[in-house]
Order: C-alpha cells, then structure tokens, then sequence
C-alpha cells in the first residue's frame, strides 16, 4: 500500500464489508491516515475483502477520472453486510 501511494496512485473506498469495518470507511479516500485508521485485523490492500476501492488517478492514467460521491446505501448477500459508497459521473469536470 505505501508504494501504490508513493506512486501516486489514488484510489476511493467504494464496498467495505461490516464484519471489518464500519460504515465511516465507505467513500473514504485511501491515504495514510486510512491506513493508520484500519484494524489491526485488516489487510491494508483489502486482500481478504474487508473493502474494494475505486482507483481514479496515478502515473498510467492519461488524466484523472472525475466522479462525485453520491450516497452510502446497506445491502445484505448471503448474511453478510456491505456497505456501498454510490460513485456519479462529474459532468462539470468532463
């Protein structure tokens, strides 16, 4: 994970699953405070499904993908609880 950021690659939190993290890290930023925030029971990259991200900008992109943050919506699969961080289309950055 330190290399994907010292790379400058950027990335945004968009499922995290309940069992290891709360909701407030859903639609978070991946940074080095996200890393410092995480349990110790969390992969940092998420390997183990604790969350999935969302990269939208680093040194092989052409230019930044622009989104906007839209609402965090609960949803239940299989008994197991995720949390979904909705990602519109940015129009006016386009």
């Amino acid at each position: 994970m330190q290399e994907f950021l010292e790379k400058g690659f950027k990335a945004i939190v968009v499922c995290v699953n309940s069992r290891f993290l709360d909701q407030d890290f859903c639609g978070r930023l991946i940074d080095a405070s996200f890393v410092r925030d995480l349990p110790e029971n969390v992969d940092p990259c998420g390997e183990n499904g604790e969350y999935h991200s969302f990269v939208f900008e680093g040194p092989l992109f052409k230019k930044t993908i622009p989104f906007e943050k839209g609402e965090v919506v609960f949803r239940e699969y299989q008994s197991q609880g995720f949390y979904f961080c909705n990602l519109l289309p940015s129009p006016h950055k386009l």
